[in-house]
């Protein structure tokens, strides 16, 4: 919709007041324009909410019956039915809950029980009505289960308590799924009520307060920043700044802050709340379209998303991505009501709009004694020529669109701005000068964060232990003690050189396959939208969403100058079909939608303190962290003297990256942790010879790639898997020819080959390198700023070790004591490690994670190592006699 331009004889300057710019815009054509395309947006969201409430049962019966299958890309296609179901079908029907419950058992059966724990969870709090007898004891059943498994026994107890009433209350006929799931439970039942004697897992999430040097200085202008900052105000002769008031050591923390508003561009993949990613998400009740990670989170969001619901339901607010910008007015409605009311009991009058603006600028302008950041923006005029023609266009239209939904659709009118006594176009005309004030701040101040995740359903793989599940185990006496490059006839010095010789002329375009015209930094939604208009406008039908992602973008110029000569009836007819194939597949296209075989997200944050610092790479001074809870650091870099200009980095930092609390996020065949995803920060961004470089580094991660979908089809194929042992030593080789051996790429590479080795049953030659790397962590005192890469090395030992396990327990004279010690002992060294690296993270919540589950992994293979390998011979030989 931001694409349609609006009716304009003369194009508004810049340099006109907010006011008098929405006064021109403001004609018959605009207005009754806007009022069709709101019309259309309605009408065609009821027909596709009323396509998805026909279709639910019938999806979620064929969805069930494909469950029982054992096929993955079946599997897969099924979760993804199941959650456009839950996301998008009708909440008040039988089949959303059914959906729910079923979706729980995929996990479970996959042993993902903390994920299917919170599907079974938000099922329990559904309403009793929409729920059948069996459903709810199964639901209870398997959430039982989860709680035990998930060590929370006293909850577990309490449970199992509440499920044996339901059963005697309850009569179950003798059917198959209840008897499995009934002796599911006696399977359990003894195990959960001797479980008094274990020890409850009580997960309690330490997290450090932050507090800038000599504390926070709560000014106007720079309200999260330390004392030691000062903000100087433009000049004629300077532009505005913030200094250091007086000499700040390097380190020190010179700015903490929690974003004020957030929104995600691609939808359906992050809580909207509390900005997690995870498995499993959920919907408002209503729009189907704000997403939520549990009912908690929906419930606390719940009254201030009420004002925006219709919004969302006809698409109009993700289609504008203007998420911020709507709460930003929500909270400037807020803001001016009190000022409003009081100027009316005092008698005040106001019937003209241009008195109602310049009331409102007035108001916004006074409030000096508390800092509100809507009043930081309305008092303050954004620059207008920092935007390109086509910025500030968008702008204004959105603004103008916004102002109009609004007034006919909203009752934000009636709650906040009914004493004043102004016309309907009047005061959409306010409202609409309001929105483009705050819309231009909005653009100007926003910072953007790219995020990757791995993409959904990859436990379906067996992503857990990546190879494991889908290479046989190789004859031990072959592989155990071999050097892999021998044992395939590998010369480095010669078949590295010609792979990557190879590799350098594989063409430009090679790997990218439906993702080569999907734009990095690129809004997700906006790619989504410029689709659509491309094939609305080359008049194609959509049939699947495979034709969306398919499909290739036309020009934006030609996009815009096709639009431009449109007739309004041209324009409805557009938007009728654009709005149609937006509701129905824009939930599918992004459960699909990836770039370079990942999920692609965007997130833009407004920061009241962070936008009043100059951004910039060359002269910064203060390094900007992103934590995994949203919050901001900022922390200098070097000494900064008194007077001196405080400079931020336009790269934020991610310390701790959220993307990372996923168990599976480093499991997916050869991906990196997503603090080494942005690529040309490591190769470079300007010279010929990074571009390169970068690019020679994705072929061979995509060859790679390529081969390990080969190998998990066929293998036993020794061809698929020389080349691909050739791949990776010709990729840890250019990695180490472009960084030092202690850089976290490089250790990353060789732990991926590890893992490699390891599956293949190379595990001394898996061992070395493993060794290799704890000893360069160890003499180099390196403490891993990811903590995903600590997951990589334990995952790394956990693979060896678990093989080990494997060969010994069909006969253990095959192998000694020295490698299986090492590799304990290497644990150990890490493990303690990363309990001295707890103090200083700066949120610890998935380090704790980590430690404790490998520190329970420590113990049993301690436990199962002394009694195979460590044990006596005559003990072990006396034992396996007595069988």
């Amino acid at each position: 919709m931001r694409r349609i331009p609006l009716y304009i004889v003369e194009d508004p300057s810049p340099e006109d007041s907010e006011y008098d710019t929405m006064t021109l815009v403001m004609c018959p054509r605009n207005l009754i324009e806007c009022e069709l395309f709101l019309k259309i947006m309605r009408k065609e969201t009821d027909a596709a909410f009323k396509d998805f409430a026909e279709n639910a049962e019938s999806c979620l019966a064929i969805s069930k019956k494909c469950l029982k299958l054992k096929d993955t890309h079946v599997m897969k296609q099924t979760l993804l039915n199941l959650n456009e179901i839950i996301c998008r079908g009708p909440s008040e029907s039988t089949s959303f809950v059914d959906a729910i419950l079923a979706r729980s058992v995929v996990y479970l059966q996959n042993c993902e029980h903390a994920i299917a724990c919170n599907d079974l969870l938000y099922y329990e709090s559904l309403p009793v009505a929409l729920k059948t007898t069996e459903g709810t004891i199964v639901s209870e059943i398997y959430l039982c289960v989860c709680l035990y498994i998930l060590r929370k026994y006293q909850t577990a107890r309490d449970k199992l308590a509440y499920v044996k009433k339901l059963i005697d209350k309850a009569s179950i006929s003798e059917n198959s799924e209840m008897a499995s799931t009934l002796s599911v439970l006696k399977l359990y039942e003894e195990k959960i009520n001797q479980s008094s004697r274990n020890v409850e897992l009580c997960k309690h999430t330490a997290r450090k307060v932050f507090e800038p040097n000599l504390g926070y200085k709560f000014g106007r202008k720079i309200p999260y920043a330390s004392k030691a900052c000062k903000y100087v105000p433009k000049s004629a002769d300077n532009s505005a700044a913030v200094l250091a008031s007086s000499d700040i050591p390097k380190g020190a923390i010179v700015l903490v802050e929690d974003p004020l508003f957030f929104q995600f561009s691609a939808p359906f993949l992050n809580c909207s709340l509390c900005e997690t990613h995870q498995e499993l998400l959920y919907t408002c009740d209503h729009c189907r379209y704000k997403t939520y990670c549990s009912k908690e989170c929906s419930d606390s969001d719940a009254e201030k998303h009420k004002l925006e619901c219709q919004g969302y339901r006809i698409g109009l607010i993700p289609m504008l991505e203007a998420t911020i910008l709507f709460r930003l007015f929500l909270k400037s409605a807020e803001y001016v009501f009190p000022a409003i009311m009081d100027f009316t009991m005092d008698g005040g009058v106001i019937n003209n709009p241009r008195d109602a603006w310049h009331f409102i600028l007035e108001h916004a302008e006074e409030e000096d004694e508390e800092y509100h950041i809507v009043g930081e923006f309305l008092a303050t005029r954004p620059d207008f020529k920092r935007l390109s023609k086509e910025q500030y266009r968008d702008v204004v239209s959105t603004a103008f669109r916004l102002a109009v939904f609004i007034y006919t659709e909203t009752d934000l009118v009636d709650k906040y701005f009914y004493l004043l006594r102004l016309q309907k176009i009047d005061m959409i005309n306010v409202m609409a000068a309001v929105l483009l004030r705050l819309g231009a701040h909005v653009l100007l101040s926003s910072q953007h964060h790219e995020m990757w995740y791995p993409k959904r359903g990859e436990f379906l793989n067996g992503a857990r232990v990546e190879f494991a599940a889908t290479f046989p185990l190789p004859v031990p006496s072959e592989r155990i003690m071999a050097n892999a490059f021998s044992y395939y006839k590998i010369n480095p010095l010669t078949d590295f050189v010609e792979c990557y010789n190879n590799v350098k002329k594989t063409p430009e375009n090679s790997g990218n396959g439906r993702d080569a015209h999907a734009t990095q930094g690129e809004s997700p939604l906006v790619h989504f939208e410029n689709k659509l208009y491309s094939m609305c406008l080359k008049n194609r039908d959509v049939d699947c969403v495979e034709d969306i992602l398919d499909a290739d973008i036309l020009p934006m110029q030609l996009i815009d100058k096709i639009l431009e000569d449109f007739s309004t009836p041209k324009r409805c007819q557009l938007l009728k079909n654009l709005a149609k194939y937006f509701h129905l597949f824009v939930h599918q296209y992004f459960s699909k939608y990836t770039v370079n075989n990942r999920i692609y997200q965007m997130k833009s944050s407004l920061c009241a303190t962070l936008k009043t610092f100059k951004h910039c790479c060359k002269t910064e001074n203060v390094k900007v962290i992103l934590l995994p809870s949203g919050h901001v650091l900022g922390v200098t870099s070097d000494q900064v003297n008194a007077g001196v200009e405080l400079v931020v980095s336009s790269n934020l930092i991610n310390q701790l990256d959220q993307n990372l609390t996923s168990e599976r996020a480093q499991f997916q065949d050869f991906k990196f942790p997503s603090s080494l995803n942005d690529e040309m920060n490591i190769f470079g961004k300007t010279t010929e010879k990074a571009s390169e470089l970068l690019r020679y580094h994705k072929l061979l991660v995509h060859q790679i790639n390529n081969k390990v979908s080969f190998l998990k089809g066929s293998p036993r194929d020794l061809k698929v898997q020389h080349d691909l042992m050739t791949l990776y030593g010709t990729y840890n080789s250019f990695l180490t020819l472009h960084f030092p051996e202690t850089h976290e790429m490089c250790l990353l590479g060789v732990l991926k080959f590890s893992m490699f080795l390891a599956t293949n049953g190379f595990l001394q030659h898996a061992s070395d390198i493993i060794l290799h790397v704890i000893e360069l962590i160890e003499l180099n005192d390196i403490y891993l700023m990811d903590i995903g890469l600590y997951r990589q090395v334990f995952c790394a030992i956990q693979q060896v070790i678990e093989q080990y396990i494997d060969i010994i327990r069909i006969d253990s004279q095959e192998l000694g004591s020295e490698y299986p010690e090492l590799m304990l002992l290497s644990c150990a060294c890490l493990l303690k490690r990363l309990l001295r690296h707890l103090g200083k993270l700066l949120d610890d919540e998935e380090a704790s994670r980590l430690y404790m589950e490998f520190s329970t992994y420590h113990i049993k293979w301690k436990t199962i190592l002394n009694s195979y390998i460590l044990m006596p011979p005559g003990l072990r030989k006396y034992l396996l006699e007595s069988k």
